[in-house]
């Protein structure tokens, strides 16, 4: 922006004085940037700040969902090569970042569990619980059905070793704010999601002797390296 004005200038050459016009350059206000935006997918948006991913609903009554840190649950299950898992990340639970399921789990956003999917404690609720295997992993990790909690989440899988990313009961739930038609992943949370199962996966049978600062993991560290 610029203000035109005029004033009054001593020329040497002539000895008298002239009028100039000059141009007053005013430098845009400078607001302090708390983050650097990046693209967003779906519906409900998921953006990285510099040290958290924000999950914006699309229902202006629906709270939005920050995700500073996300932690493994010491209720999943050590990875065994050969075996298939299901794994769940929780962001929110009846509009709340910090809560106890019905077995008294403390859960806050960024929650992961994953789960051997073959094991007898899991194939036992397949019949009862949404979906094929991340209704039944819910329940037996949190002692609940998710038909009874407004849950915010994202389901993903290990399928012999291969991560994968489709869950119809987490990903695309029906008439959910914070997601939109597709049955994958957004692309923020699963490039934090995958690093996580690799670390897990690298720890093998020794995964329950972790220290708890082994199983937290910073966002903006996982976001580092994202491209898109």
């Amino acid at each position: 922006m610029s203000d035109d004005s005029t004033k009054l200038v001593f020329d040497p050459n002539t000895s008298e004085l002239r009028v100039v016009q000059t141009i007053q350059t005013i430098k845009p206000l400078e607001t302090e940037t708390m983050s650097v935006r990046m693209p967003c997918y779906g519906a409900a948006r998921f953006n990285p700040y510099e040290d958290k991913l924000v999950i914006h609903p699309t229902s202006s009554d629906k709270e939005t969902v920050l995700v500073k840190t996300m932690h493994i649950s010491c209720q999943s299950d050590a990875y065994q090569p050969g075996h298939k898992y299901g794994g769940v990340a929780l962001y929110q639970y009846n509009g709340k970042s910090d809560w106890r399921t019905a077995n008294n789990t403390h859960c806050k956003s960024g929650y992961i569990v994953i789960q051997d999917t073959d094991s007898q404690k899991v194939k036992k609720w397949r019949s009862s619980e949404p979906g094929v295997v991340h209704g039944a992993v819910y329940r037996n990790a949190f002692g609940e059905s998710k038909r009874k909690a407004d849950v915010v989440g994202e389901g993903f899988a290990i399928q012999y070793g291969k991560f994968e990313i489709s869950s119809g009961v987490f990903n695309n739930p029906q008439g959910s704010a914070f997601h939109d038609e597709r049955r994958r992943m957004n692309e923020f949370s699963e490039h934090c999601v995958r690093k996580i199962v690799k670390y897990w996966k690298d720890a093998g049978p020794a995964f329950d002797w972790w220290s708890i600062s082994k199983r937290t993991f910073e966002v903006k560290d996982l976001l580092k390296d994202f491209s898109n």
